[in-house]
């Protein structure tokens, strides 16, 4: 029940680390709080105005969020005759992306900068899914399931309306994308048939292309956590890769390895064969309720 959960913080947890690194080491966490009434909330994503967004619980279900850049929280509006959503992104224009969840599963959305809020639809061959990224522009991206299989499927919705299925890697059973800029190009995961998360990049036409692991990362197996996959050729941050794909390490090209079975891209623990049947299948999800912070945290500047 945790490994999505995981990758959807690992994507998180890179920008964060951004900012950790030209934060001063005196700053101190800022208690975000959470809705009237509410027992929990997460903060999921920032723009450049210090806008947040994430979602609170209340009662049974959790409700997308926005704290603006005073602290003050605002409950974002639910789809007409769904019964919770959650925010997971915002860009510097103060467009927010999400899911909400009805008595369909949950349902891609995103909340304009008027307050409405928009069902973006599945692409064609897909049901419902999740919107987790959102770049200045507006280009969305996230993941939908597939309407035959069940599995989850790689997702873009472009400011047009476009809505498009983004391959996993070739033999791959499922994809997940995390993050997107605005020429359209998004990076995530893909999952193999024997649960092997490889980084991948999904170009402005569609194409994928894999990652290429560090020098140095293990070849991990089934069980393997986020501190076993790190490269020892980046022992203290995480990689970031060029455009031409090749990993680096602090700014340092390291040259390019053979497929890795891991990377420390993914910030995730590897699925063992028993949760296939958790956050890896298409049924619809509810909001993690276990593992969270009472209330959302952001760092003073």
């Amino acid at each position: 029940m945790r490994l999505l959960r995981q990758i959807a913080w690992g994507a998180g947890l890179a920008a964060t680390t951004v900012t950790a690194l030209a934060t001063p080491a005196s700053a101190a966490p800022t208690d975000l709080g959470t809705l009237s009434g509410g027992t929990q909330s997460s903060a999921t994503g920032i723009n450049s105005a210090g806008l947040t967004v994430g979602w609170a619980r209340l009662s049974a279900a959790t409700h997308a969020t926005r704290w603006n850049a005073q602290g003050t929280i605002t409950r974002l509006a639910d789809p007409r005759g769904s019964t919770g959503s959650q925010a997971f992104a915002v860009n510097d224009a103060g467009v927010v992306v999400g899911d909400a969840t009805g008595s369909d599963g949950k349902v891609p959305v995103r909340w304009n900068t008027d307050g409405t809020v928009t069902d973006l639809g599945a692409p064609p061959g897909g049901k419902g899914g999740v919107a987790r990224a959102v770049s200045g522009n507006g280009v969305i991206v996230g993941e939908t399931y597939d309407a035959t299989s069940g599995l989850t499927r790689a997702a873009r919705w472009n400011p047009d309306g476009g809505r498009t299925i983004l391959p996993a890697l070739t033999g791959d059973r499922q994809a997940w994308a995390l993050g997107v800029n605005g020429s359209g190009v998004a990076v995530g995961v893909s999952l193999s048939p024997n649960l092997r998360l490889r980084p991948v990049r999904w170009n402005a036409d569609g194409t994928v292309q894999e990652l290429p692991a560090l020098p140095g990362t293990p070849p991990a197996g089934p069980t393997a956590s986020t501190t076993t996959a790190r490269s020892s050729a980046c022992p203290a941050s995480a990689p970031r890769w060029d455009r031409p794909g090749a990993p680096r390490c602090d700014g340092r090209p390291t040259g390019r390895s053979q497929r890795s079975r891991n990377s420390a891209a993914t910030t995730a623990a590897r699925p063992t064969p028993s949760t296939t049947s958790g956050p890896w299948s298409a049924s619809p999800r509810t909001a993690d309720s276990d593992h969270v912070p009472r209330g959302g945290v952001r760092t003073a500047p």
